[in-house]
C-alpha cells in the first residue's frame, strides 16, 4: 500500500522532513517512489508539488496521519501560494542561458508560511 509521509533530513536539532511517496512497509528514512516537497518546522515552510500529491492520492495512496495534519494546518492559512519562478537571492538566467535550455514543464508548487502563534503575556 502506498504512503505518503515525513522523511526526516538535515542536521542535529535543525530538523527538515521531506513528503515521500513510499510503500507503507518501508522504513521512515528508507527507500522511497518520489519526493513530493518538505517542510521546514523551524521557518515554519512547507512546499509541495501539489499536482503530484494529487496525482499519488488519486491512485489511492493513503496520507499518514502528520502529513495530512501538516496540509490541512497550513492550508487554511492564508499565507499560501504559489511559489516564485526565480528562487529569492539568485540572479535571473541570462538570455543567451535561457535561449539554450529547453524549458521544463510547468508543474504547480505551493509554498505555505504558518504565520507565529500568538502567545498569552503574563501581566
Amino acid at each position: 500500500m502506498l504512503t505518503l509521509r515525513l522523511s526526516r533530513a538535515g542536521t542535529k536539532k535543525k530538523p527538515v522532513y521531506h513528503l515521500i511517496a513510499t510503500d507503507s512497509r518501508s522504513r521512515r528514512d528508507g527507500r522511497f517512489i518520489e519526493n513530493l516537497g518538505y517542510y521546514n518546522p523551524l521557518r515554519k515552510v512547507l512546499v509541495l508539488k501539489d499536482d503530484r500529491v494529487q496525482h499519488w492520492l488519486k491512485l489511492g495512496a493513503s496520507l499518514s496521519e502528520t502529513a495530512k495534519q501538516l496540509i490541512q494546518r497550513h492550508t487554511r492559512h492564508q499565507g499560501f501560494g504559489v511559489a516564485p519562478a526565480v528562487p529569492a537571492g539568485r540572479a535571473a538566467p541570462t538570455a543567451t542561458a535561457a535561449a539554450t535550455v529547453a524549458p521544463a514543464p510547468a508543474t504547480n508548487v505551493v509554498v505555505v508560511q504558518m504565520p507565529e502563534a500568538s502567545t498569552p503575556t503574563a501581566s
